[in-house]
């Protein structure tokens, strides 16, 4: 039974407006315009449409309309704090709308409607992104239908939410040298960028199993030796697409205003070497949570730790996530700064290409 859960805008967070447009509503509150989708999904047996059900999608309902396509796909729509249930029975995307927008990559949004026991309909309850949508940005769409052809995985968190993760392998530089990630116990002190040490307070790991060819979003990415300047890193480093690395560039300051900037490692793809590794068996993913977001030293260069946002939190099975909010239960409520602050400025991709590296 695979169970897993995310956080989404309710119902009325995106306006759909005339011309095929969507904002986000100029008045949506982050502290309270928002559902958690908690999914409980069964492998084995078929989906609707004759298919094998591997429980590692988050299906429509484009071959059984209102019903689902996958009727061991549960779930429930609570609110942030669980306090108020929404709804509970079989749970699936109504359809998706890509949304674009001048210098915005493309975004895909969810529409999840569930299925009460009794009812003929399906209800409504939110949505779920690709990405966060930003306030003010008007974004035109194209609807499609969720079929099991292009149903987004379930089993990988970076295809709907950001959790950055290291390779098993990864050298975490420590006060007594660098060592394994996977070696690293909580408890454990970290050098970080300021060459202060800090104490891992979590770390958690993730297996991703083959096949990888067919799931482009679980590749890890390979940053090569001197990617970004002599010994930086000083062996070949892998980490999650969505991994953030430290970033110092000559003209920085000029296009972002800081000389060092946090960037995706998808969006340094097919510069100086980084590609993605589709030849893998198998992936084994870590992250490490410290009291504060910090920059940690990785293979000799700087990297981010885990930072507990909301986006990262969805991506996470419910038994990880609340784990994390056993340690840091400020997090429950998802207030603005409730882990403090990133640790440096973070970049867009169409950002990105304005990196000199």
């Amino acid at each position: 039974m695979a169970n897993y859960s995310y956080i989404g805008y309710d119902v009325g967070s995106i306006v759909f407006l005339p011309g095929s447009q969507v904002q986000l509503n100029a008045g949506y509150n982050p502290n309270v315009d928002r559902v958690v989708f908690n999914v409980q999904d069964a492998a084995g047996g078929l989906l609707r449409d004759g298919s094998i059900d591997d429980g590692l999608d988050f299906n429509g309902d484009r071959f059984a309309d209102e019903l689902g396509d996958d009727f061991t796909q549960l779930g429930q729509a609570t609110s942030l704090d669980g306090s108020t249930e929404f709804a509970d029975g079989i749970i699936y995307l109504e359809e998706s709308y890509t949304l674009s927008a001048p210098g915005v990559d493309d975004i895909v949004v969810y529409r999840v409607e569930i299925r009460e026991t009794g009812n003929t309909f399906g209800t409504h309850v939110g949505y779920i992104t690709s990405e966060p949508l930003d306030a003010g940005v008007t974004y035109s769409f194209v609807a499609s239908n969720v079929t099991v052809d292009n149903a987004p995985s379930s089993a990988d968190p970076t295809a709907l939410v950001d959790v950055p993760c290291f390779c098993a392998g990864t050298m975490i530089r420590t006060p007594t040298g660098d060592r394994t990630i996977e070696s690293l116990e909580v408890g454990d002190e970290v050098v970080v960028a300021s060459g202060e040490t800090r104490t891992i307070r979590w770390i958690g790991d993730r297996i991703v199993l083959p096949p990888l060819a067919d799931a482009k979003d679980l590749w890890p990415v390979r940053i090569p030796q001197n990617a970004f300047g002599e010994g930086l890193p000083y062996s070949d480093l892998l980490v999650s697409p969505n991994h953030r690395m430290m970033v110092a560039a000559p003209f920085n300051e000029l296009h972002f205003g800081e000389p060092h900037v946090l960037v995706s490692a998808k969006f340094l793809i097919e510069r100086n070497g980084i590609a993605q590794c589709t030849y893998l068996p198998q992936v084994h993913y870590y992250h490490m949570l410290f009291d504060t977001h910090q920059i940690v030293i990785a293979n000799g260069t700087e990297s981010e730790s885990l930072y507990p946002g909301d986006m990262a939190l969805n991506g996470m099975a419910r038994e990880t996530r609340d784990e994390i909010l056993t340690i840091f239960p400020e997090l429950a409520t998802q207030e603005d700064g409730a882990y403090g602050p990133i640790a440096a400025p973070t970049i867009k991709r169409w950002e990105a290409r304005l990196l000199d590296i």
